[in-house]
């Protein structure tokens, strides 16, 4: 047997052993749904479905985000991860008695207030 059949024999034994294909009909309306959703994420249909029911069978969370939803979310967690650093920075000289200058402080929470606001306008 040459290598080029065995491995049609393998992968034929192997998929068909351990894959199997899930067949259901969707009216016209949900399959539109369901193709534009997979537009907007820039996904195949079925690649889509695949993921919907995998983690539906999982219990995790549902990752299917547009790309300026995910820009936000990253956005969010970028101005949420700086205001925290700042708090733990502050905490950090305070329990060891260093001088916080508070003209800097002030400074650092107002930038991150014009970009949370700026995020803010996004949404709406």
């Amino acid at each position: 047997m040459d290598r080029t059949e065995y491995l049609k024999n393998y992968k034929h034994y192997h998929y068909g052993r351990t894959r199997k294909i899930v067949t259901f009909p969707l009216l016209s309306e949900d399959f539109e749904a369901l193709k534009n959703r997979a537009d907007a994420l820039d996904m195949k249909v079925s690649k889509l479905a695949k993921d919907v029911i995998l983690n539906f069978i999982e219990n995790s969370p549902n990752y299917f985000m547009s790309k300026d939803q995910q820009d936000i979310v990253q956005s969010y967690i970028r101005i949420s991860r700086g205001i925290a650093n700042n708090i733990n920075q502050i905490a950090y000289k305070a329990n060891i008695g260093e001088y916080i200058d508070v003209n800097i402080l002030i400074s650092a929470l107002k930038k991150y207030e014009d970009e949370f606001r700026l995020l803010v306008a996004k949404l709406q």
